[in-house]
């Protein structure tokens, strides 16, 4: 098939243009700047010029430490909702929506979230994510093929900096004191080549509705620190040093039952395997 995908040189995207392409699709991947996704201009001339088979959407606000209140939240829901029915009005056949943990209700306790869990986001992204999954639902009761795809946690190479496994992996790196906050949170990470490949194993299935993208595996913050510190073997941790940001959940592990069994994908990194491939991507940074 002929497949856009949008924030297709990203995080996620850059991995899950590497499946499609394996998958043997050809990929349409616009650089940032080629069009604006938020002008009703471009969506419809992208649209319009490539007229594709399937549309992989991952692109949204994601500025780090921003995006849970940035004000365009809204403008990427009016966009996304937009691009998707224009999407299928021209002829599309399979959409592939990113949407996030965030929807979640996050005060439900220590058990793993199906994707029938309560939703209700105690943030601004969050409550815009869940909007634009509403509105693919409605489609998808009205015969739409989509796909919504729900990420947790994330790390992999060309991470920002600021993120928590880089704000680790670095300092150590350079013998130095990684500072962070009590650590006692659960998170489930997932490596950028698995949650790729989960995009991209998405556009070839009939599933339908929202869908974990996560590796069912819950790990201590304080742990993972203390496994990047026993792999680098340098610098000192200062567990405690810092603030625990308020809101945050403690537990935020995803059941992956129909990920497993829909989609039959399993993750093919542990833990360990992706933080050494971070690790050594910022060594290959630093060199630079």
């Amino acid at each position: 098939m002929k497949v856009l995908i949008t924030g297709g040189h990203g995080f996620v995207g850059t991995p899950a243009v590497a499946a499609l392409r394996a998958q043997g699709h050809d990929v349409i991947a616009p650089h940032r700047g080629e069009y604006d996704l938020l002008a009703e201009t471009d969506r419809k001339t992208l649209l319009h010029e490539h007229k594709p088979d399937a549309l992989v959407h991952l692109a949204w606000q994601t500025t780090h430490g921003a995006f849970w209140t940035a004000p365009d939240n809204p403008q990427w829901r009016d966009a996304s909702i937009d691009l998707m029915n224009r999407f299928f009005d021209t002829g599309g056949q399979r959409a592939v929506m990113a949407g996030s943990c965030a929807e979640y209700d996050w005060t439900t306790g220590a058990e793993r979230l199906a994707e029938d869990a309560p939703c209700i986001p105690s943030t601004l992204y969050g409550t815009c994510k869940l909007e634009t999954c509403e509105h693919a639902l409605s489609m998808v009761s009205s015969g739409a093929s989509i796909a919504w795809g729900r990420l947790f946690l994330l790390l992999g190479p060309r991470e920002t900096p600021t993120r928590f496994i880089p704000s680790i992996i670095r300092p150590l790196l350079a013998g130095e004191t990684a500072q962070m906050g009590s650590g006692s949170a659960v998170r489930d990470f997932m490596h950028t080549d698995d949650a790729g490949a989960a995009f991209a194993g998405l556009v070839d299935t009939p599933v339908t509705g929202a869908i974990n993208i996560a590796t069912g595996n819950g790990h201590r913050l304080r742990d993972v620190a203390a496994l990047i510190k026993k792999q680098i073997g340098a610098g000192t941790l200062d567990v405690g040093a810092l603030d625990d940001r308020p809101g945050d959940p403690e537990y935020l592990v995803a059941d992956i039952s129909r990920l497993q069994q829909e989609l039959r994908f399993q993750s093919t990194q542990p833990l360990e395997t992706a933080i050494a491939d971070c690790v050594a991507y910022w060594q290959k940074q630093e060199k630079a």
